[in-house]
């Protein structure tokens, strides 16, 4: 009996123990600093990209140059050498009068002057040698009297003529439009222009125009709106770059090359050599068209087209284009009005 109130004792005893034991763990874990959940980042809407568009619509696109044009001449009488030289002196300057025979330019003659003069000698020597024999009436030494006196001649008038080339003198009354830069001593190439001399009783207008795609598109005989101190004037295109005459000068070329020439009906009152004056020259114009911006249209490999968008949705389309200018296109083909093109 006593055995077994010791063996239900030793149980209770067990179970108090192992409860005890279980109540202490978990007293023990509660103790313990509860470690802090990580905070999950906020949820982010990506941002969408910008769709820059612009709406399809009719217009008018222009393919023209336009610009201060300035007035000059009609008539100028370019100077140059046939051949290269040497500059001594240069006697006039651009805006400066001049009349027939002026000097404008002088050349080093290279003894030309010298040899000139020795000829000149000879030529009168011989010409006395030659009257002499016609007064003695010996007929052969009057024969080779003449013969020595053509020679002379002919040798004088080549010194003269080479002298004469190094001088330069205007051949008409005017105005100095252009006068080289050259100082003497300085050497020139064969058929460069050294002066100008133009007669101002006929002016035109000299429109220049860089860079402008249109320029190919002038032909003479085209329409040229000029507005002067306020009055509109007609004018019609005389010369372009492509019909301009051919010439060795570089800087004629360099400005023929870029310069439209305008002859006007009538003259503006007051317009004088160097005015300037507005004009317009229209190549081509199309009305009531799609026109878009140059921007809105893409190239890929022979492709032309544009994107458009539809909702949200984005859309090729090809294209087909007619007049271009600088900035525009027309569009001949694949556009209507009231499309969304999407621009780069």
């Amino acid at each position: 009996m006593v055995r077994k109130s010791s063996s239900i004792y030793k149980s209770r005893a067990l179970a108090l123990g192992v409860l005890l034991i279980a109540s202490l763990a978990s007293t023990g874990c509660s103790l313990l600093p509860k470690e802090q959940s990580t905070l999950k980042p906020p949820l982010v809407k990506p941002a969408q990209a910008e769709v820059r568009t612009i709406d399809a619509k009719s217009g008018s696109i222009v393919k023209q140059v336009a610009g201060s044009a300035t007035f000059v001449p009609t008539k100028i009488e370019y100077y140059q050498q046939q051949g290269a030289g040497v500059i001594h002196s240069v006697d006039v300057r651009a805006g400066s009068a001049v009349k027939k025979g002026d000097v404008l330019v002088t050349l080093e003659n290279n003894g030309s002057d010298i040899e000139l003069l020795e000829r000149q000698i000879e030529y009168e020597r011989k010409k006395q040698a030659f009257n002499d024999a016609v007064e003695a009436g010996d007929a052969e030494s009057e024969h080779i009297a003449k013969l020595d006196f053509e020679l002379a001649d002919l040798q004088y008038k080549r010194a003269k003529s080479k002298a004469d080339s190094s001088v330069i003198r205007a051949k008409t009354d005017g105005v100095i439009s252009y006068s080289t830069d050259l100082q003497p001593g300085d050497h020139f190439d064969a058929e460069r222009v050294l002066a100008a001399v133009a007669q101002p009783s006929g002016m035109r207008l000299a429109l220049e125009v860089a860079a402008n795609p249109a320029l190919a598109d002038i032909k003479i005989g085209m329409d040229a709106d000029v507005t002067y101190k306020e009055k509109t004037y007609k004018g019609k295109v005389t010369q372009t770059p492509a019909s301009a005459p051919e010439t060795a000068d570089e800087r004629l070329r360099d400005e023929y090359g870029k310069t439209v020439y305008i002859e006007l009906g009538k003259l503006p009152e007051g317009a004088s050599f160097g005015a300037h004056a507005e004009a317009t020259i229209v190549a081509a114009r199309r009305d009531n068209v799609i026109v878009l911006p140059k921007s809105a249209i893409r190239a890929y490999f022979g492709r032309t087209f544009i994107q458009v968008l539809e909702g949200e949705r984005r859309k090729e389309i090809d294209i087909e284009t007619g007049l271009t200018t600088a900035t525009e296109y027309e569009i001949v083909k694949g556009v209507q009005e009231g499309m969304k093109i999407i621009l780069p």
